[in-house]
């Protein structure tokens, strides 16, 4: 009798555990940032992996300030070495907001991606994080941006690394990139922690990465941002769309293959900036390469190299 009241129950509740478990897997997440001001004429900056809090990541955030930064993209590793406990971690303090300091007593905005070691112990806190402070911005871990003239796209690899929500990212990046070509998209970019293409010595992508995002990203998008190699690259263009590399904020790693296409690397710590100009024809992104040397109060700021993107939008 018990046994058969078991089976009923199962019975009974499978519907209900199957619908859930089919809204998980096929409902695409990821909240949609509307901008209103236009994204020509403002200037990015890109850092990644400055997450130990030390003198050269503090040199950086200096120079967020000193170069005239309209906002900050960071992409990953944000606190070294296992990312943090939750949102009264200590060393949120040293090794994520002490960098950022005067970035952020500028009134400067910062938008978060995550990176393979913020993913060791809980990264549901950086959602809160982002929740109790007005100028950081991480509303999701992967999440869609729309401006009057161009598009991004902030994405989770990680997930993809690890077999995680493969189906669910997917789905939604693939709806967004309809949605977004119904749109005046003139430049799309996306900002991911690992690149597709690198010349550092974590090299490409992995193969999970590869298979669930490169098709949707490589030969549709204008720009691709990524860190996780410690190293400042312009890897080339590959069928139209253009790789580069921000990963030294506070480490550099030792140089791997150059990619097939690559134009420059540098294994120093610094950042890049992108400029987003309205020629008249089309949006373009100058970007360029600086390196961060030098006392924190004080650094060393050198441009090592520049470059031209013309936007497409998404291609099909």
């Amino acid at each position: 009798m018990r046994s058969r009241l078991r089976w009923l129950l199962m019975a009974s509740l499978f519907p209900l555990i199957a619908a859930a478990l089919g809204w998980w897997w096929h409902t695409p997440h990821g909240p949609w940032l509307v901008h209103q001001e236009p994204l020509a004429g403002q200037r990015l900056c890109v850092i990644g992996d400055g997450g130990w809090g030390n003198a050269p990541s503090m040199a950086v955030g200096r120079a967020l300030v000193l170069l005239d930064c309209d906002q900050v993209r960071y992409l990953g590793d944000l606190v070294y070495p296992d990312g943090i406990t939750s949102p009264e971690d200590p060393l949120l303090e040293s090794r994520f907001f002490a960098p950022l300091g005067p970035a952020l007593d500028a009134g400067i905005p910062v938008y978060l991606v995550l990176g393979n070691h913020d993913w060791k112990q809980n990264a549901d806190a950086w959602l809160e994080v982002a929740r109790r402070h007005p100028l950081i911005h991480f509303p999701h871990y992967y999440y869609f941006e729309q401006w009057p003239d161009a598009c991004a796209f902030s994405l989770e690899t990680t997930w993809f690394e690890k077999w995680y929500y493969l189906r669910r990212q997917g789905a939604w990046l693939s709806q967004a990139m309809e949605t977004a070509q119904r749109h005046q998209c003139g430049f799309s970019l996306a900002f991911s922690h690992h690149p597709m293409v690198s010349s550092g010595s974590h090299g490409n992508a992995g193969e999970m990465i590869a298979l669930h995002l490169r098709d949707k990203l490589i030969g549709r998008l204008d720009l691709l941002v990524g860190g996780h190699d410690h190293i400042l690259s312009d890897e080339g263009q590959y069928q139209g769309t253009r790789q580069l590399i921000s990963g030294s904020a506070s480490i550099n790693n030792d140089l791997g293959q150059p990619s097939g296409n690559q134009h420059f690397t540098r294994a120093t710590h610094g950042l890049v900036t992108l400029d987003i100009r309205d020629d008249g024809n089309s949006l373009r992104a100058n970007y360029r390469f600086y390196s961060v040397l030098g006392h924190p109060d004080d650094p060393l700021i050198s441009l090592l190299w520049e470059g031209d993107q013309r936007g497409q939008g998404i291609r099909e």
